[in-house]
């Protein structure tokens, strides 16, 4: 059982990491708003770093899980299958609370992340309308370049 108790320190560690990435998010939508553009910058840097720690934690959280099926003689386990297989262990309860608390954090992350990712698309908008009215680009429709086509000649 000591592969539950790991799983629940892993639980609480990753609980911890998507509130600071959540947080991040937040500030970085902070600093897109009020067009900071050194803030934005510093804040993408930490968030590519909160994005290495969380792999690492969920390859950790992945090898508990693979190893818990082993000792439930299963070939795999989904994190639901766990907490069934805990029950009655003193992790039961606190499995189920961290992965009920997982669920809404990670959710409220992928709305601010969805967000962002508007602001960003906004501000670039903003961005090539103003070089465009200033003459300083061509106006574009979601292409990077208009494509050129062969022209054919017809011998006859």
């Amino acid at each position: 059982m000591e592969s539950l108790k790991h799983l629940v320190e892993v639980l609480k560690s990753q609980l911890s990491l998507y509130s600071e990435i959540k947080e991040n998010i937040e500030l970085e939508k902070q600093a897109i708003v009020s067009w900071s553009v050194g803030k934005t910058a510093e804040l993408t840097k930490i968030k590519e770093e909160l994005l290495r720690r969380e792999k690492i934690q969920v390859e950790a959280r992945n090898l508990l899980i693979s190893q818990i099926a082993k000792e439930a003689g299963k070939e795999s386990l989904s994190i639901a299958g766990v907490i069934d297989y805990a029950k009655g262990t003193p992790q039961a309860a606190q499995l189920e609370t961290l992965c009920q608390r997982l669920v809404a954090l990670i959710t409220q992350i992928q709305a601010e992340n969805l967000s962002l990712r508007v602001l960003y698309a906004t501000n670039s908008r903003m961005i090539n309308d103003f070089l465009t009215q200033i003459g300083l680009s061509e106006p574009s429709y979601g292409s990077a370049s208009p494509r050129k086509t062969s022209t054919i000649s017809k011998v006859g």
